[in-house]
């Protein structure tokens, strides 16, 4: 015969247990989550031939669309009303394809010009948009850019 005390250890470790297995399914959720803040550039301008022209400065690529583990050079030419840095930085993720963060160093060539080779990875699509943007070290210049690669 069960007793009323035999039933509320049960009814307890039942609890216990459904409570148990309640955190154990869902921890991940609680402890682990995070919330994901990406700030999204909207790029106004597409690297190419033709020049990007932005109230800091002026961009353009030596190709119209760059090939996979082809360089292809990179020139900004910074507006005279602009302090000149050491050097600008090219910062850019994939957007069809998630393959890390591409940087380039574009060095000072004088004239307040920088320059630099962009040499992007080989991905799986024929076609892929690279986005990101060209700065200061100090974010004083953001210039949000898009490249078009084509295979």
């Amino acid at each position: 015969m069960i007793t009323t005390n035999s039933k509320n250890r049960v009814v307890t470790l039942s609890a216990i247990t459904l409570f148990a297995l309640i955190g154990y399914l869902f921890a991940d959720n609680f402890l682990f989550a995070r919330e994901v803040s990406t700030t999204a550039i909207a790029p106004t301008c597409t690297l190419g031939q033709m020049a990007c022209t932005f109230t800091e400065a002026n961009a353009h690529l030596a190709k119209d669309t760059v090939a996979p583990l082809v360089p292809s050079s990179l020139t900004v030419t910074l507006n005279d009303n602009i302090p000149a840095p050491d050097h600008l930085v090219l910062a850019l993720e994939g957007v069809e394809m998630n393959m890390g963060i591409y940087k380039l160093k574009l060095a000072d060539i004088g004239a307040r010009t920088y320059r630099g080779d962009v040499l992007l990875p080989l991905c799986m699509h024929e076609e892929m948009t690279w986005r990101g943007q060209i700065s200061s070290p100090d974010n004083q210049i953001l210039l949000p850019v898009d490249i078009k690669m084509v295979r």
